[in-house]
C-alpha cells in the first residue's frame, strides 16, 4: 500500500471513525494507530513501504515479555486475551494485542507452538527399583492422606506430589475425595512448576490402593490424558502402598511437617483461609526450608539448582496467594 493511500485512509479515520475506516480498508485498529505514529512522528515519509518492511519491535517493557513468556509455560492453552488478564493479576497493564505481537515475535502465536514450547522430550523409562538412578526431577510420587475429622467436626485431606530427588513439593488441602483435585493440583500447580525448573520427569508413583482407584482403569486413562494434554510422556506407575522404605521415608517426613503446620489452623473460621494459610507454606518449604542431602542443607529448590546447574526460580504466579 503506497503511502498517499495511507496518508488518506489516516485523514478518513479522524473524519468518520477509526473503527469505521478500519473495517472499510480491511485493516487492523492497531495498523491504522501504527501509521498515525509514524505520521506524526516523520510526516509523510514515515509511512514509505520500502522504510517499513520489517514487523516492528515492539516497546513492551522487558520484564513484561518475561512475564508473558513465563505464563506460556504454565499456560500453553491460553490466548492473548486470557494471558492479559493474567498480567493483569501480577501488575501487568498491557493491550491484547500487545500480548499477541510478544507471542508473534517468538513464534508462540498459536496453540500448537505455544504447546510444543513447553513440551518435555519424550523419554523411554527403563524401570529400576534403584530410585538414586534417578535425576532431580524425574521421579514424583502422588498419595492422599486423610486427616481425621479436624475442621468444623468434618474431614480434610492433603493432596500431596513431591519429588523424590530434590523433595520439592506441591500440596492442597480439600475437605473430599474427588478426580478433580487430583488433576486440579497436577496440571496448575505440579506440571507448572515441573516446566518452569525445567524438570524432565520420567515415573509418577501412586498408591494402587489410593482412595481414587476406585476404578483404576478410568483414572488412568483421564490422568494419562491430563499429562499428555500439557506436553509431557511419562510412565504412570501403580505401587502398593508405595512400598519402597526409601519412598516411605521421603513420605512420612515430609507429611509430619505438613501435619505440624496444619493442625494450629483447624480452629479458623474459614477453610479458604487455611487453604492460602498452607499456600504460604509450601512456597517457602520449596523456596528457604532447608533439608539435609547427604551432609549438606539446601532448600529443594537450591538442590535441584545445584543437580541441574541450573538457576532457575518459581513462577511469578507461585509467588501470589490464589484460591481454589
Amino acid at each position: 500500500m503506497d503511502k498517499d493511500l495511507k496518508l488518506s485512509i489516516i485523514n478518513e479515520g479522524q473524519a468518520l471513525g477509526v473503527t469505521l475506516t478500519c473495517n472499510k480498508y480491511k485493516i487492523s485498529r492497531t495498523l491504522y494507530y501504527r501509521w498515525l505514529k509514524r505520521y506524526k512522528d516523520e510526516g509523510l515519509s514515515g509511512l514509505d513501504g520500502n522504510k517499513r518492511n520489517f514487523i516492528p519491535v515492539n516497546k513492551t517493557d522487558i520484564d513484561v515479555e518475561k512475564a508473558v513468556l513465563s505464563l506460556i509455560k504454565t499456560y500453553p492453552h491460553y490466548g492473548p486475551r486470557a494471558l492479559k488478564y493474567l498480567l493483569e493479576e501480577i501488575g501487568h497493564h498491557i493491550s491484547e494485542s500487545a500480548v499477541f505481537n510478544i507471542l508473534k515475535r517468538h513464534g508462540l502465536s498459536n496453540r500448537m507452538k505455544r504447546l510444543n514450547y513447553v513440551k518435555k522430550r519424550i523419554v523411554d523409562v527403563v524401570q529400576t527399583n534403584n530410585l538414586d538412578e534417578y535425576l532431580s526431577g524425574e521421579c514424583w510420587l502422588f498419595w492422599i492422606t486423610e486427616l481425621g475429622n479436624i475442621f468444623n467436626n468434618k474431614k480434610v485431606f492433603l493432596y500431596n506430589f513431591i519429588d523424590y530427588k530434590s523433595k520439592i513439593a506441591c500440596s492442597r488441602v480439600y475437605q473430599d475425595i474427588a478426580y478433580t483435585h487430583f488433576e486440579d493440583l497436577l496440571t496448575s500447580v505440579a506440571l507448572s512448576i515441573a516446566t518452569s525448573l525445567d524438570m524432565r520427569i520420567k515415573f509418577l508413583l501412586l498408591d494402587s490402593h489410593d482412595q481414587l482407584m476406585t476404578n483404576k482403569e478410568q483414572f488412568l486413562k483421564s490422568a494419562t490424558k491430563a499429562i499428555n494434554d500439557h506436553g509431557y510422556r511419562l510412565n504412570i506407575k501403580l505401587v502398593s502402598n508405595i512400598a519402597n522404605k526409601k519412598l516411605n521415608l521421603v513420605k512420612s517426613k515430609y507429611l509430619s511437617d505438613c501435619v505440624e503446620f496444619l493442625m494450629p489452623l483447624m480452629t479458623k473460621d474459614s477453610f479458604d483461609e487455611i487453604k492460602i494459610d498452607f499456600q504460604r507454606y509450601i512456597r517457602e518449604y520449596n523456596v528457604t526450608n532447608k533439608l539435609q542431602y547427604d551432609s549438606k542443607y539446601y532448600s529443594p529448590i537450591e538442590y535441584h539448582n545445584l543437580k541441574t546447574n541450573t538457576k532457575l526460580v518459581l513462577p511469578i504466579w507461585a509467588y501470589l496467594d490464589r484460591t481454589y
